[in-house]
């Protein structure tokens, strides 16, 4: 089976990326004919990792076209069945479109009446009810939220250094700011537990711009727990490897999740999460500072074994079977 993954290319640079990735190579593994095709951009690079990125030409030789970030003038003409997968949060698409950035809801509404979408897929069970509501109910699939465990690994370089900003407890924050979530609160979470706690730093990726970010950042470097802080980086399994805790404002596997518990790293989670018995207990609402505080205490002395928790849960060759599953149940194919 040939399939096309219509992603724009952007190594270490978005999470949607990454996710497709990492998925198609568990589909190649797996015996798929499965390739990264860049819907608008003409891309020098013959693959990532191994994963193959394809002429735009390959789409039309294909069985299938999975529809990770659009589709482009040149894709959109196809008649091939279009699997679409949904890498936002809802929330977040809805609040894209409310403030006028991106309509993604309009745009989901359209494609939704469209016969050549056959499925609409998901990686998060928690999101299927809010679909549900604008995305026809038959069509809504989830399947397993992958991360590639040849790639995030405890083996490796562990001595990172932070550029020389490490400290004696390194606090990774790699979460991206959404309009629906963001890190701010588990900021200054860490802040409240960084008091009295001799040598605790904080390092920042994915870091945001602007003036308000600029005043806390300052502060944070002045109360001398500021570690790294940077943009969009290669490397960070390396960071992970480093690292004494990471910090989420989430309960669902984001990539900021699923990178740092299969790389062996403890990770505090907004409370509700279906990780923590398997076993990632650190959990606290991100706007209890207090008590937000008082897990990222806990994660540094505790002693888990996130790595299983990975394995678990995120294997992307479990992902690789049920997108197969659902390309196989759509008729002719």
């Amino acid at each position: 089976m040939r399939i096309a993954h219509v992603a724009v290319v952007t190594p270490h640079r978005a999470g949607l990326y990454e996710t497709t990735r990492d998925l198609v190579a568990a589909e190649r593994r797996i015996g798929l004919d499965a390739r990264i095709v860049d819907p608008v951009n003409d891309v020098e690079m013959a693959e990532d990792r191994g994963v193959p990125i394809a002429e735009r030409a390959f789409a039309g030789e294909c069985d299938v076209i999975v529809n990770h970030s659009g589709l482009g003038d040149d894709l959109n003409r196809t008649q091939l069945p279009i699997i679409h997968v949904l890498h936002g949060r809802p929330c977040s698409s809805f609040l894209l479109e409310q403030a006028g950035k991106i309509p993604v809801y309009t745009y989901l509404r359209k494609v939704s009446k469209d016969d050549r979408f056959k499925a609409f897929v998901t990686f998060w069970p928690e999101f299927m009810a809010y679909w549900s509501a604008i995305l026809p109910e038959a069509k809504l699939r989830c399947v397993t939220a992958p991360v590639d465990l040849d790639l995030w690994t405890p083996h490796g370089p562990t001595g990172y250094q932070f550029h020389g900003r490490g400290g004696l407890i390194n606090v990774v924050c790699a979460s991206m700011w959404r309009e629906d979530r963001t890190p701010y609160h588990i900021i200054n979470a860490f802040y409240l537990f960084a008091q009295g706690v001799r040598g605790a730093k904080l390092h920042v990726y994915a870091q945001p711009q602007g003036s308000a970010w600029d005043v806390l950042k300052g502060q944070l470097r002045e109360a001398g727990v500021l570690g790294e802080v940077a943009g969009f980086v290669n490397g960070l399994e390396n960071v992970y490897r480093a690292a004494d805790v990471a910090i989420t404002p989430h309960r669902i596997a984001t990539r900021s999740v699923r990178e740092p518990l299969a790389c062996g790293c403890n990770v505090v989670m907004a409370p509700g999460n279906r990780y923590r018995l398997h076993p990632t207990p650190f959990q606290a609402d991100p706007e209890d500072l207090p008590a937000y505080a008082m897990q990222i205490a806990r994660a540094v002395e505790g002693k888990t074994h996130n790595r299983r928790a990975a394995e678990a849960f995120f294997n992307p060759e479990d992902t690789a079977r049920e997108m197969l599953a659902v390309i196989e149940s759509i008729p002719g194919i």
